[in-house]
């Protein structure tokens, strides 16, 4: 889940159905009656708890950094179909470790959205459309308790005895599918939901809803708890839940950020494709292209391609350099792998890879799954040249740096050209040594030092591309 990380949750935990004798009677309507859906038409959850940045582990693998929610809102109508996260976020692990931009020093506010396919986050002071995060932000409305019984009514789904309640099942084809247990009181307690994921396939998200109070006739859980991946990504304990509270809407101006790509000479051969969120660089050689970057997911990386083909024609994308396994910047490797590129990445994320490309993936097939293709590796260390030998591209571990253990940069000798993610996103000018270093960037610059890398240019994945100069502030060097 880089510049923004939703505050949206999902997540898997495994609980076993607790034993009882066998269901009583049930069925939809007496459940919607006992949850009192059809009195709600909005609801707003007030309280704290902490979540987790999906994607964003230090090391493939471990579990997703952590956030303190010191103030959190949760908002639904039911009516309109839309859903509201307000997150306030203070650093829940010290050292950070990982991605998900911990805030070290203070209060930070996470705030997204979605109304039908209208999906948006807040970043600063600007309110920006995004299809990124709708997946999972369309899924964490439509598996809430009573959205769901509300979307069962509709499709007329069939309840089916389990022990100590029962079970029902809601699919919205190419979008996400779950399987509801109720419990003996008619309250929704346990939901197992699959939400498309560029890297994990069908991600199977858990999601338990408990400490019920009656709030006007509504039952409402004031406890949910949630993981996917295998990892937890929400703990919330409600203190107050509103119903009918209103003031549930889609926002009035929302900045819209089409997807587009853009394309700029940084040397002669090596260029800066740009124009979105993350950006990628191509590399000429002399009878293929090294493709620098692949990130978010099918979309973004293939309308890359498309303009690297354009922009590089008749010669075939044969590399694709991955710079760490988070979400937000392997999404896309897939559709690389498709075209018949090799991922070229650091060691510890190539078992990750293999396992999580061997996942299912029903919901939203990419191109890779299309293509019946496999993708290839090329791993390494701490060091590796790709080069033609009239062009060399080296990529570096960037060793110590608490953003990802993996790591990784790449440098053009010749044009000295660096290539570089998150340790260092140049987005304003500039023009001296900030008042709070970023330690991302601090390392980065002495990893630099030491390997003695002759920098004049950066292209970073976010941000402008700049002069050296910059780095140099930035990292607060002499």
């Amino acid at each position: 889940m880089h510049g923004f990380r939703s505050a949206t949750a999902i997540v898997i935990l495994a609980f076993p159905l607790p034993l009882a004798g066998p269901a009583g009677a049930q069925d939809l309507d007496a459940i919607a009656k006992a949850m009192g859906v059809g009195k709600v038409e909005t609801l707003h959850y007030i309280g704290s708890g902490t979540f987790w940045a999906v994607g964003q582990s230090y090391r493939p693998g471990e579990p997703w950094p952590r956030f303190n929610m010191v103030r959190a809102t949760r908002a639904f109508d039911l009516k309109q179909d839309v859903f509201v996260n307000d997150f306030v976020v203070t650093q829940g692990e010290n050292p950070p470790r990982g991605g998900g931009q911990q805030p070290v020093i203070g209060e930070q506010r996470r705030a997204s959205g979605i109304a039908g396919d209208k999906a948006w986050i807040v970043m600063g002071a600007f309110t920006m459309a995004t299809s990124r995060f709708q997946p999972t932000l369309r899924h964490d409305y439509w598996t809430s308790p009573h959205a769901l019984v509300k979307a069962a009514l509709t499709d007329q789904s069939k309840l089916t005895p389990a022990e100590a309640g029962a079970t029902f099942e809601v699919t919205r084809a190419g979008r996400w599918k779950a399987r509801v247990f109720v419990g003996k009181a008619n309250l929704v307690e346990r939901v197992e939901s699959w939400v498309d994921s560029p890297v994990l396939g069908d991600m199977a998200v858990v999601t338990t809803y408990g400490a019920y109070k009656d709030f006007g006739g509504v039952m409402a859980p004031t406890r949910i708890q949630q993981s996917a991946g295998g990892h937890p990504v929400l703990d919330f304990t409600a203190s107050e839940v509103k119903i009918n509270g209103g003031g549930i809407t889609a926002p009035t101006a929302i900045r819209e950020a089409p997807e587009q790509v853009k394309v700029d000479r940084a040397a002669e051969g090596v260029w800066f494709v740009a124009g979105g969120s993350h950006h990628s660089a191509a590399v000429e050689m002399r009878d293929h292209v090294i493709l620098f970057e692949c990130p978010l997911g099918d979309g973004r990386t293939q309308a890359v391609i498309e303009a690297v083909k354009k922009t590089i024609p008749g010669k075939p994308i044969r590399f694709a350099v991955n710079t760490h396994h988070h979400f937000d910047h392997a999404g896309g490797l897939r559709a690389c792998a498709a075209e018949g590129a090799a991922i070229v990445t650091h060691a510890m994320n190539k078992p990750y890879f293999e396992q999580a490309y061997a996942a299912p993936r029903t919901l939203e097939p990419d191109a890779l799954a299309r293509s019946g293709k496999k993708a290839e590796f090329v791993t390494f260390e701490d060091k590796h040249v790709l080069s033609d030998g009239a062009r060399t591209l080296e990529l570096h571990l960037v060793k110590d740096n608490a953003h990802n253990a993996g790591l990784i940069v790449g440098y053009l000798p010749k044009e000295k050209i660096l290539i570089v993610a998150d340790a260092f996103s140049p987005r304003e000018p500039i023009t001296a040594v900030p008042a709070r270093l970023n330690p991302f960037t601090t390392n980065l610059w002495a990893n630099l030092q030491q390997l003695k890398l002759d920098v004049d240019t950066v292209i970073p994945i976010h941000g402008r591309m700049v002069k050296v100069e910059e780095l140099r502030l930035a990292a607060g060097a002499k």
